[in-house]
């Protein structure tokens, strides 16, 4: 029988996870798998975990928010032969399986494990040993994610972000950067620096038109600076244009890369697929094309 290790994030999302347990070690364990069950214990917990025995198994599965996910990823990203990867969305954006058209139900999620068919995605590295799956980021609101109670988003789901980026309104300052990109180098005091490959971010989907451009497998993260602005006006352009991803050149750097360097004049926090990712003066992210297998329907 093949052998599968399935994580399970209980504080994750809305508790629906917990409620469903048993349906989905069903679902897996009909589907010809021999389940060993290990709900996350602490952070990294899962990373070591994988990067210690993922290699004896033939598939691991995460259920979690998009931090789980994460961790998921870079114990796999540790290790020489790396087994598929099943996730069952359970946080409170889940931005990488609305990309990849993962089910949120969590019974359909599992079955989707058991149905699905592997789909090489790039995994983005950050620095030397850091990894995130869809976006790394800087800058105003990007610590909106981990600063957050988890209280308050089961409570109040998305909106919990949304009111926590709103009292941070007041605390938005520039940033002096000097970025690295394609042969060009560009100085200039900025908001917010996101590097990233989903459509969906934070839980908001891209516009129609940027969506076509974007891909989890072509080697290329999306790369979106927003400038410093001086009034309010420009401000609320500047957000409505963040929200629908849609990346107007006067408020905006826009590229695609594999490869990028950040220099700042003092430490800068970063948030990695919505987890703090430490803060940094100097950091290269790196696009490692089609690293890890993931089940999609």
């Amino acid at each position: 029988m093949k052998k599968l290790l399935f994580f399970v994030n209980p504080r994750a999302g809305q508790m629906e996870l917990r409620h469903h347990l048993m349906d989905m070690i069903d679902v897996l364990t009909a589907g010809g798998y021999d389940v060993t069950v290990h709900p996350t214990q602490s952070p990294r917990d899962l990373t070591e975990l994988i990067a210690r025995e993922g290699s004896s198994y033939d598939l691991v599965v995460c259920a979690g928010g998009d931090g789980t996910l994460n961790e998921a990823v870079s114990g796999l990203m540790q290790l020489e032969n790396r087994p598929a990867l099943g996730y069952i969305p359970g946080g409170t954006c889940n931005d990488v399986a609305t990309t990849l058209g993962i089910p949120r139900d969590p019974v359909e999620a599992a079955r989707n494990v058991i149905s699905g068919h592997p789909q090489s995605i790039d995994i983005g590295r950050f620095g030397p040993d850091r990894w995130f799956t869809y976006v790394a980021g800087f800058g105003a609101f990007t610590d909106v994610a981990y600063e957050t109670p988890q209280q308050e988003k089961r409570v109040l789901g998305r909106l919990a972000y949304l009111l926590k980026g709103a009292k941070s309104l007041g605390d938005i300052r520039p940033i002096p950067m000097r970025m690295e990109v394609n042969g060009t180098v560009i100085e200039d005091e900025v908001l917010l620096g996101l590097v990233c490959s989903t459509t969906s971010v934070g839980g908001f989907r891209a516009s129609s038109a940027t969506m076509k451009d974007v891909s989890l497998d072509d080697g290329l993260s999306e790369v979106i600076v927003a400038k410093n602005i001086t009034t309010l006006q420009d401000l609320n352009a500047l957000g409505t244009l963040l929200v629908k991803r849609e990346f107007d050149p006067s408020f905006f750097y826009t590229f695609q890369t594999n490869h990028i360097r950040f220099e700042f004049p003092a430490p800068v926090k970063w948030t990695l697929d919505g987890e703090f990712g430490g803060a940094v003066s100097s950091v290269e992210l790196r696009n490692c094309n089609k690293a890890v297998e993931i089940l999609v329907p």
